[in-house]
């Protein structure tokens, strides 16, 4: 009996467990379920006007919650300066929808990690739009038939925003297609329409995301009329498709604006936005320079671009995209009754015949049409099969209409597609309902690019950021400097910076010289010594310098001494060890030698500084001078000069990175370490190894006060006055490239951004400097001594001009491959030195003179 009561004990005790779990999880489930139902959607709004509309959509759909049912959601509303402050509010979560210009998808996705999650349609259910040019009629007579659009050349242009595919990515790219508008900056097309238009008003030209080293000129902002601080912006009222339209007519300010074709039905075809100018006033330019009305724009248009789309954060789960997505829908079945003012649709899906491309035409049409090709669009095929596509939505609306008991319609709390006073706020005013998109559809690429509106978006879009130089191959010396290029290359291509840098690995400095030359790489860093070798032997051209942090692109060659060796002396160094940055480099090597040399403290065997080095110091280590590229091949080898140096097997006394000894940091190494009495070095070494700035044992315990330099006069100095005691002033690195201006402007172009990226002066394991080297390296392809690098004028584009007069002399009196006379010519005139135009100017009139008296 015991035993049974205890049997039914447990099982009542089961029971209620079971009971009290299965209650708890109703109870969670159904929290879950509440706290899905209060999630908030916050929609980014960019105007009061947007704002208000927002708020009084939050209000209807907080009225007709239980209209809603399980897609019920709070809408909440946040402002913010211009869509791409709303981009980043939520990518950082702060917002939740936004909708963007297709344009601006790409945008979204490419900077900010958006993802769209609906797409807009128009007519009669389909997902696109048309691009065209609206003008005043009978304006621009420049832009006829004959001429196509260059006739478009200076004129007053009026744009939504820069980025707005239909109004500002797609007429900039056809015009460098077909209207003459030349490509002058790589990474930056705002410049190449600055070049092309006249005073326009081209809103966010002056944005930082398309400013990014920030000279863009304001030509693009003369027609905007907003005061300060928006301005320009997209808070301007010229700003956006409506805009636009306003510029075009406003006090006769500009000559063309472009827009959509929904733009004309709701702010010129309705009377109401532009004060009721009549559209007879305007006309359409179509692709081949020919006018039609303003009506026509499925037969006279620049493109077929995608619908606006919806966005929301790639963190968002698929789960909560679909939430978001069936908000959307039941916010058009309730509040989303078409717009009276749409217009015919651009498409009648099954209703009209289509011509070659998917375009619909009207019977009276069709003939003209067959001969009339102005998008040479031949390449997009339209699929019939497209009406039947299951990712179209019926070709009738899905707002369902509200009627009372007796059957009559009741007025409409709210209306998602109509924007009092304006256009397309939150979104188009055009739009009939959205298009989901499955997860495979949510991204910009399926946007741009589709059966809908073929490849000419995405195109368009890549196309207005490509370059006429697909690359610029960068010539370097050693394992890691090729580590660092390639560095370098992976950190320009996620910037999206063209010309694509590629790297070419070189086995000395006189190979990249060569390589460039010849073609198999594009330009190299030089330095002030090789720049004139490179010039003289191969006529490349300078076209950057390097800047140091004094600001100059020069620094001083110094000789460096330790402070416990006084014995050492400039004066006279016979039989002393020393340390040079390489043969034939200026600072390490050839000003010390043109001092010695030229004050009789060595002496000399012709121009064989290599040969006098060898017999009047001991041992040095002096990278390079083994081989046959920088000695004469003739001349007895110098073994000593390589004594000092340190590098394994092969890479010994190579003048590269991979000897220990090689550069200014090698050189002061190999006098701290490697025996040397001194070292010859940029002013600035002693200071870059001293002081705990190196972590490698052989500068840890560096002290400023160990190091002295060594004066001309005899005497000594401490580290920092160098300017009193120097060997003289070297001109700073040198990029250098084969004599054509376009090409030598691509390379500086892409580097002036590159180091507006990459130019900061230390580095981690995340992020990639230009200047500066992972120890135990030094000075990688650039100084790590530079700051940045100045791109040189056209007329400066000389060797013999940037070495000045000192270098040239001192290289005459160490090197025999040194110019021994003015030497350099290239194809512009504008390369041509001074002294070299007098040299070929005296050449021509004495072979004239001669000519005469053989006459005679």
């Amino acid at each position: 009996m015991t035993a049974m009561y205890s049997l039914v004990i447990l099982l009542l005790i089961g029971f209620a467990e079971a009971y009290y779990y299965n209650d708890n999880l109703s109870q969670v489930l159904l929290q879950k379920e509440k706290e899905k139902n209060r999630e908030l959607v916050i929609w980014c709004t960019t105007s009061i006007l947007e704002q208000e509309k927002c708020e009084k959509l939050a209000k209807a759909v907080m009225q007709d919650k239980g209209l809603f049912g399980d897609d019920y959601r709070e809408i909440g509303c946040k402002r913010a300066f211009d869509t791409e402050d709303c981009m980043i509010w939520v990518d950082q979560g702060e917002a939740t929808l936004l909708a963007l210009d297709a344009g601006e998808v790409y945008i979204a996705g490419r900077y900010h990690s958006l993802v769209p999650i609906a797409q807009e349609l128009y007519g009669n259910g389909e997902p696109y739009q048309y691009s065209v040019a609206v003008v005043k009629k009978g304006s621009l007579p420049s832009v006829q038939p004959s001429t196509g659009l260059h006739g478009l050349r200076g004129a007053k242009a009026c744009f939504p925003g820069v980025g707005a595919l239909a109004g500002w990515v797609m007429p900039v790219h056809i015009l460098m297609q077909e209207g003459g508008l030349k490509i002058t900056d790589c990474n930056n097309h705002i410049k190449s329409a600055v070049d092309y238009f006249g005073d326009s008003c081209a809103p966010n030209s002056l944005k930082d995301i398309y400013n990014p080293i920030g000279d863009n000129p304001d030509k693009l902002c003369k027609l905007c009329s907003g005061g300060a601080g928006i301005r320009c912006t997209l808070a301007d009222p010229y700003a956006g498709y409506e805009g636009a339209l306003k510029c075009l007519v406003a006090n006769n300010s500009g000559d063309i604006a472009f827009v959509r074709d929904t733009t004309i039905q709701h702010a010129l075809l309705s009377h109401k936005i532009l004060g009721g100018v009549s559209e007879d006033s305007f006309e359409l330019i179509c692709r081949d320079g020919s006018r039609a009305p303003v009506t026509s724009w499925e037969k006279c248009n620049w493109g077929r671009i995608p619908a606006d789309a919806v966005v929301t954060s790639s963190a968002a789960s698929q789960d909560q995209r679909k939430r978001y997505q069936n908000l959307l829908q039941k916010l058009v079945q309730l509040y989303g009754e078409p717009n009276p003012s749409n217009k015919n649709p651009n498409n009648t899906f099954g209703q009209q015949n289509r011509d070659q491309y998917g375009n619909p035409f009207s019977s009276t049409e069709r003939d003209s049409y067959d001969t009339y090709d102005p998008y040479r669009r031949n390449r997009f095929n339209y699929d019939e099969k497209q009406d039947n596509d299951p990712n179209r939505v019926s070709t009738l609306a899905p707002f369902q209409t509200r009627l009372d008991r007796s059957g009559q319609p009741i007025e409409l709390p709210f209306q998602l597609f109509v924007s009092n006073e304006t256009t397309d706020l939150l979104l188009q005013d055009a739009t009939i309902n959205f298009r989901m998109l499955n997860e495979e559809e949510q991204a910009s690429k399926h946007i741009l690019n589709n059966k809908y509106v073929g490849d000419q978006a995405e195109k368009a879009v890549l196309g207005v950021r490509a370059c006429p130089l697909k690359r610029a191959i960068l010539c370097v010396t050693s394992d890691p400097e090729m580590d660092k290029c390639i560095k370098m290359r992976i950190a320009l291509k996620a910037a999206v910076l063209s010309p694509t840098l590629s790297c070419w690995r070189g086995h000395s400095a006189r190979h990249c010289e060569r390589a460039v030359a010849e073609g198999s790489a594009d330009f190299t860093v030089l330095d002030a010594a090789d720049m004139l070798h490179a010039a003289y032997k191969h006529r490349l051209v300078p076209f950057m310098q390097e800047v140091y942090t004094s600001g100059e692109s020069w620094y001083y060659a110094v000789a460096v001494a330790k402070e416990q060796d006084p014995d050492t002396d400039l004066t006279y160094l016979r039989g002393k060890n020393t340390c040079h940055t390489g043969i034939g480099t200026a600072a390490g090597w050839i000003y010390p030698l043109a001092y010695l040399l030229s004050n009789g403290w060595i002496r000399p065997y012709g121009c064989d500084g290599a040969h006098a080095a060898a017999q009047y110091f001991s041992k040095s280590c002096a990278p390079g001078a083994l081989s046959t590229e920088y000695v004469d091949s003739a001349t007895v080898p110098h073994d000593n000069l390589c004594h000092l140096c340190h590098g394994a097997s092969f890479r010994r006394c190579r003048r590269d990175a991979s000897e220990p000894y090689y550069g200014h940091v090698g050189a002061l190494r190999c006098m701290v370490e490697g025996g040397g009495d001194v070292a010859f070095a940029r002013h600035s070494a002693p200071a870059e190894v001293s002081g705990g700035r190196r972590r490698e044992w052989w500068a840890r315990d560096l002290l400023p006060d160990d190091l002295q330099l060594l004066c001309p006069d005899g005497t000594r100095a401490k580290m920092h006055e160098y300017e009193h005691c120097n060997l003289g002033k070297v001109p700073g690195a040198v990029l250098m490239g084969r004599a054509n201006h376009t090409e030598l402007d691509t390379y500086s172009n892409l580097m002036i951004y590159a180091q507006q990226l990459y130019g900061a002066a230390t580095s981690d394991e995340f992020s990639f400097s230009m200047f500066f080297s992972q120890p135990p390296y030094a000075d990688l392809i650039f100084s790590d001594a530079a700051v940045r690098l100045k791109p040189l004028p056209h007329s400066k584009r000389s060797a013999e001009m940037i070495a000045g007069p000192a270098l040239l002399r001192a290289a005459r009196i160490v090197s025999c491959d040194a110019p021994q006379a003015s030497y350099y010519v290239a194809p512009d005139p504008e390369f041509l030195s001074h002294s070299y135009r007098t040299y070929i100017m005296g050449h021509v009139l004495a072979i004239t003179l001669f000519m005469v008296v053989l006459m005679q």
